[in-house]
């Protein structure tokens, strides 16, 4: 029995040591994996709350941020043939997404390429090629710290970016 106790610790202690967690999408480190495939899927699901909170102000300062966003870095290449990307929001805020260009920076209160929201996709043609940050909160109009559950999809391709390239010789 004693010794059934402490295999069972000991193995606690080293699945604690090598647990997952979870890290928000900031800007530091943002979500790179949403790659939906030609039918969209799958789409990008998550939650705004405990995600970036240092973004105050997007898009040259033509809006702002009441609550924390999720940031995705994404490529919408001209190999990608989606033709728009559709946001749902869940309650407690109204969503809001931004279009940076990843040269601009994530939050440089740059201008930003677009922007939609529950009510109107961002399009291929009004986004183009390139690779952007996707910064997804709440509407400049909702209370302050508003945040909530949100659903990206898109109608066709989001290209993988190469992150890195290494050549070993």
């Amino acid at each position: 029995m004693k010794r059934n106790l402490f295999c069972a610790s000991i193995g606690a202690a080293v699945l604690s040591l090598f647990s997952i967690s979870a890290s928000a999408q900031t800007c530091a480190s943002p979500d790179t994996a949403w790659t939906p495939n030609a039918a969209g899927s799958p789409a990008l699901s998550g939650s705004t709350c405990s995600h970036e909170a240092g973004i105050l102000s997007a898009c040259a300062s033509n809006f702002s941020s009441p609550g924390a966003a999720y940031v995705a870095l994404i490529n919408t290449a001209a190999s990608g043939s989606f033709t728009n990307i559709t946001f749902t929001g869940g309650s407690g805020y109204t969503i809001a997404a931004y279009f940076v260009p990843q040269a601009s920076g994530c939050n440089t209160n740059a201008a930003c390429k677009t922007s939609g929201d529950g009510a109107n996709a961002v399009t291929h043609a009004t986004l183009g090629d390139g690779a952007f940050y996707m910064i997804i909160t709440g509407a400049d109009f909702d209370a302050a710290g508003s945040c909530g559950t949100f659903t990206a999809t898109a109608n066709g391709t989001l290209p993988v970016s190469l992150q890195s390239f290494t050549v070993d010789g």
